[in-house]
């Protein structure tokens, strides 16, 4: 199975599915889709095909990537730019299989052996009994053979965008643990793929080192340390880079599907900061330069995805605000380069990532969404910033008002309780706890379906009340939906009362002028 020839990409064509090659992708004009069975697969193929692009057929210039974006290559261009790479993203080669490591070999009673879901973030695996390992399935067989294209797949998201395959004794990928990934969507799947790719002209103004690397050839053809043991981030070129994987791992393979992989203990640390073109930068991290502290975005289990927004589209030069963690970013490269290159245009992204638990490899969830904004974005970040700010305030009002009706509710019920206040004390934190959880979640979970339409719809210099009332309606309907339980009961009306005058009350002074 080649990834240069073969047909292993999943997309969907008028309702058919299907697999394709890439060369029918990039040489076809045909309206594909990405068709997988999960969200972030599908993010992950767009990443995986736009790096093979990054590397196999990078354009000199603007000027040639525009005509790449623009017409279908011919077959020609096409097996000119992947003779020198077959050898590579072959996933069965026999010495240097895609991603793997060929001299991984099962070991006496499969006792290296992991299942084929634990390639899959999330899912619960039957070599596992990690808590983490069951964040989103019940069962640890809702997989037991994939096809090797998605197997390719899902071994490039693992060692891209997840954490490591084993805890201690392995390695995550060289951005860290659960970095974001932010991508382009354009007109169709071959213009989106041609968005994402940066030239050499670009390359070279941005981050010529990459070009001019010592290594070049991929971990699975050069593994890390074997040629410069103390391998720092400098040493590492455009492929190595973006096909980066640190873990010893070699597929097994039944009956033409995969159903597992064997893998060996093996860290290989890697100094200094590389630069994935995919990814956006707290650039205050990058700044303090810890080795422990990845400067790379992730996604945050306390907001939603919006709540980072700025740092998807914007660079620090770019958000002029007073807020010192919003100036602290930049957007990915692919972004800038679209910013140049295509500038009167709107922008459609794709933002995806997991979110990290209780502990560095632990996972809470994932979170995938695409925002668009209208032409004119490029400037206007302090608008989009207000906006932000104000869904943002709503909520904090929202947690305040919850808290205020808990502590009333508290006090009425112990009131109607004075012959056993013990009996109540203990459930009172558990109480007000629950409650503030439930409402930040309930109301962050609607407020991605409120973001998107209304970006949808916003025209920069607008009057921004009307956008406002969206986020404020929806405070208010949260708030009603969590005290409805307990206005029925005597001691309970008058602290919903209250609390609800007190929440209209902070909510009308967020429009009033300052």
């Amino acid at each position: 199975m080649n990834l240069l020839t073969d047909n292993w990409i999943p997309v969907e064509l008028k309702d058919d599915l299907q697999r394709i090659s890439l060369k029918t992708l990039l040489c076809e004009e045909q309206d594909f889709k990405i068709k997988t069975f999960r969200d972030d697969m599908e993010l992950a193929t767009l990443q995986l095909l736009v790096c093979i692009m990054q590397v196999v057929f990078i354009p000199d210039d603007k000027k040639a990537l525009e005509n790449c974006q623009h017409s279908p290559l011919s077959e020609t261009d096409y097996q000119k730019g992947i003779e020198n790479y077959l050898d590579w993203f072959d996933v069965l080669h026999p010495e240097t299989p895609f991603m793997q490591t060929g001299t991984v070999k099962p070991e006496k009673g499969k006792k290296n052996w992991a299942s084929l879901q634990k390639l899959f973030m999330g899912l619960p695996e039957k070599s596992s009994s990690s808590p983490t390992s069951s964040a989103f399935f019940d069962t640890p067989d809702e997989i037991s053979a994939i096809s090797i294209g998605d197997a390719a797949i899902a071994l490039f998201q693992q060692a891209t965008n997840g954490f490591s395959l084993g805890g201690v004794g392995y390695s995550v990928g060289l951005k860290g643990s659960m970095p974001l990934t932010t991508l382009i969507i354009s007109d169709n799947l071959r213009k989106s793929l041609w968005c994402n790719v940066l030239s050499r002209e670009f390359l070279i103004q941005k981050v010529p080192h990459i070009l001019n690397a010592p290594l070049q050839e991929p971990t699975w053809v050069i593994p890390p340390h074997s040629k410069i043991p103390e391998e720092h981030t400098h040493h590492i070129g455009l492929m190595r880079g973006l096909f980066w994987q640190p873990a010893k791992v070699k597929l097994e393979l039944i009956n033409g599907e995969v159903t597992g992989f064997y893998k060996e203990a093996g860290t290989c640390t890697v100094k200094g900061f590389w630069l994935h073109p995919h990814t956006p930068i707290d650039t205050e991290r990058l700044k303090a330069n810890d080795p422990k502290e990845k400067p790379y975005l992730s996604a945050r289990g306390d907001q939603p995805l919006w709540g980072q927004m700025l740092s998807y589209f914007y660079t620090k030069e770019q958000i002029k605000v007073v807020d010192a963690k919003k100036e602290g970013s930049s957007c990915a490269l692919v972004v800038q380069q679209y910013e140049q290159i295509w500038l009167t245009n709107g922008i459609q992204l794709a933002v995806g990532g997991y979110i990290k638990g209780g502990s560095a490899e632990s996972l809470a969830g994932r979170r995938h969404e695409i925002y668009s904004l209208a032409e004119g974005w490029q400037n206007n970040s302090p608008e989009l910033n207000d906006l932000i700010d104000f869904a943002v305030s709503c909520q904090q009002r929202l947690s305040l008002a919850v808290a205020d009706f808990v502590d009333k509710a508290n006090t009425a019920f112990k009131d109607r309780n004075n012959d056993s206040p013990k009996k109540f004390t203990g459930k009172e934190p558990h109480f007000k706890k629950h409650l503030k959880a439930n409402a930040k979640q309930v109301y962050f979970n609607n407020s991605e379906t409120i973001m998107h339409s209304l970006l949808k719809e916003f025209q920069w210099h607008d009057d921004l009340k009307p956008h406002q009332k969206k986020f404020i309606r929806l405070a208010e309907k949260v708030f009603e939906q969590l005290v409805s339980p307990y206005e029925h009961e005597d001691k309970m009306l008058e602290p919903v009362i209250k609390s609800r005058q007190f929440l209209h009350n902070m909510l009308n002074k967020l429009t009033q002028p300052l």
